[in-house]
């Protein structure tokens, strides 16, 4: 059994050496996303299976570009990976290309053009921490059944959770021929018959680094950290993007308990003053996507009173 007594005892400075050079022996590294603003894509279980079989198959083509996590939304993709520039390219272009062969044969056809994004460079070892956070909890923002370890599309579930991998790496089926030609309508990717799958698709175990991307955080809980707390480093990205994220309102209170005590002195919202819950209201609705509900619960401001300042968008 694993000694979760040792990790503790490691200097925080020796941690954050030992993520540095992890990161830099990864090389380059890319966040490969899709516009949020598109049609719905994957809108039933079956297209789901069939857009993780297709990161793996693409990952198989690809051995040079390594997968340390993706998530596949309704109606979008996001991708943390390594490898130089043009393979990455060529990766991305292979999904497109298969996933409209895919819908065209669900008789939705859709032009993925707008897919064809350039990626973005991943900067440095926060950077990269960040964007595996963001891409883990996105499936989560949208789906208000899950959690970043229960949403099925994708790798987020896998971190830090040796027993799902476990159970992940024992399975007694696999990828048929015939799957692969009715799905993807090729006979290109006969040689991807044979992996393993689990309810019907690969699973993202046996196709990303996840052991990898760990490694990039200090620690299990470094890394619960950035997925449940650290929201302004997803604001960030997002205002990168272009893309509207949206956040609970535990996630927006303690951001609010932050700048309390941070920029106003005192511990909690009814303590602040009426013009400092006006200017976090508007912090919140502009910069975060809070709702005016939201900011009423959280500021402890009548609603009307806010409708009023801020007539809902």
């Amino acid at each position: 059994m694993k000694d979760f007594t040792q990790h503790s005892k490691i200097p925080f400075r020796e941690q954050e050496i030992r993520c540095e050079m992890q990161f830099r022996e990864l090389g380059n590294c890319w966040h490969v996303y899709t516009p949020e603003q598109f049609p719905i894509v994957f809108g039933t279980n079956d297209d789901f299976k069939a857009g993780m079989n297709l990161v793996a198959i693409c990952a198989i083509a690809f051995p040079d570009v390594k997968i340390l996590t993706f998530e596949i939304m309704s109606n979008h993709m996001h991708l943390c990976v390594s490898g130089l520039e043009e393979r990455v390219k060529a990766f991305a272009a292979m999904l497109t290309k298969f996933l409209e062969r895919y819908l065209k044969g669900t008789s939705r056809p859709i032009d993925l053009s707008e897919w064809n994004r350039i990626p973005r460079q991943i900067s440095d070892l926060n950077d990269i921490r960040n964007v595996i956070a963001y891409i883990n909890r996105n499936g989560y923002l949208v789906n208000p059944d899950s959690t970043p370890y229960s949403y099925p599309w994708g790798a987020n579930r896998f971190y830090f959770n040796p027993e799902l991998k476990s159970f992940h790496r024992v399975s007694n089926e696999c990828l048929s021929q015939k799957y692969l030609r009715k799905t993807f309508h090729s006979r290109l990717l006969d040689g991807c018959c044979g992996l393993a799958t689990i309810d019907g698709y690969v699973s993202p175990v046996s196709f990303c680094d996840i052991s990898v991307a760990e490694r990039l955080f200090r620690d299990a809980r470094h890394y619960f950290y950035k997925v449940s707390h650290d929201i302004e480093s997803q604001q960030n990205i997002a205002a990168e993007l272009g893309e509207r994220i949206f956040y609970t309102d535990s996630e927006l209170y303690a951001f609010v308990i932050s700048k309390c005590k941070t920029e106003y002195n005192v511990d909690s919202p009814p303590l602040l003053s009426r013009d400092a819950k006006v200017l976090l209201a508007k912090v919140l609705l502009y910069d975060y996507n809070a709702d005016n509900h939201q900011v009423a619960r959280i500021l402890r401001l009548d609603l009307q009173v806010l409708d009023s300042l801020f007539p809902p968008r």
